[in-house]
């Protein structure tokens, strides 16, 4: 038992160390690095070093609570808040699965949304634009269920860029918002060490980014929050510039310093995802045919 957890926390520290070596030095070697040290106030190595305590604890917790993820979802007792309010619709990163917001929902449903859901997608097959055309798919059925209930998506790493990408495709009036956690808007260095096409096609400024791009730009930018919650020290996504998502109605909030995973787990990103939550149900205003009041 002593062996298998020394092997256990041994994966572990060595996966977190690797990361934040190769973080360290894109960012040394790049104009992120006087970015990192204005944040840090001149210490960067502190903020890195922060980064890399708490991949230790986000990537432990992630392993130990992924096998919730493949048990049958809990089918919650219905409430009346949950008939009339938001719906909020949370899309777990590569690799992962619904566990990956298990510490976010529960507050989300302590703060008072009680429709909370999860969309989840094989990371082994089929490529990014079909995950995106499912969930466009699924997003339009939902809202002609109910035309008068806004939709908030959530999304971490891959899981926030096929957010993001659908919340373009759908169209301004299906949704509320959209806020990203930790996503590699411009793809990231990292994809050629991924396993599989899809992980592999996140490549730094790869034809899948700029696709995404061209997209947007047909389609326009929607009339509704889009938030990219960010952490100064993310060890997946390099170069750190890669963290920001072109146009202007996308807003870039920086986190503490935390590793890429602890963005699911830290309680200050939780409590800026229940915030901005908040913020979009109280300034959403919801008629038939899904038209906002101005």
């Amino acid at each position: 038992m002593i062996a298998v957890l020394c092997i256990f926390f041994g994966f572990i520290t060595l996966f977190a160390a690797l990361t934040y070596v190769l973080y360290w030095y894109d960012t040394a070697n790049g104009p992120a690095l006087d970015d990192l040290r204005n944040r840090s106030q001149g210490r960067p190595r502190f903020y890195v070093l922060r980064g890399f305590l708490w991949a230790l604890i986000a990537q432990t917790l992630a392993l130990l609570t992924f096998p919730l993820g493949l048990l049958p979802e809990r089918q919650r007792a219905s409430r009346p808040s949950a008939n009339t309010g938001p719906i909020i619709i949370t899309i777990h990163g590569l690799y992962h699965n619904r566990s990956a917001f298990l510490f976010v929902h529960r507050a989300l449903r302590r703060a008072g949304f009680h429709d909370v859901r999860s969309w989840s997608y094989a990371s082994w097959s089929a490529d990014f634009f079909q995950r995106s055309a499912q969930l466009a798919r699924d997003l339009r059925a939902l809202h002609h269920a109910e035309p008068l209930r806004p939709i908030v998506l959530i999304g971490h790493s891959l899981g926030g860029l096929l957010a993001r990408h659908a919340a373009v495709t759908v169209g301004s009036n299906t949704l509320a918002g959209c806020l990203t956690l930790g996503t590699p808007h411009q793809g990231s260095r990292l994809a050629v060490f991924a396993l599989g096409y899809l992980g592999r096609s996140l490549g730094y400024r790869s034809p899948l980014i700029e696709k995404i791009e061209r997209d947007e730009s047909s389609f326009g930018a929607p009339n509704f929050s889009c938030v990219a919650l960010s952490s100064p020290v993310d060890n997946m996504v390099l170069p750190t510039e890669a963290l920001q998502p072109p146009g202007s109605h996308w807003k870039v909030r920086w986190t503490p310093p935390m590793s890429h995973v602890a963005m699911l787990y830290h309680m200050e990103s939780i409590r800026e995802i229940v915030a901005w939550t908040k913020e979009c149900a109280s300034t959403q205003n919801r008629f038939p045919g899904g038209q906002s009041q101005s």
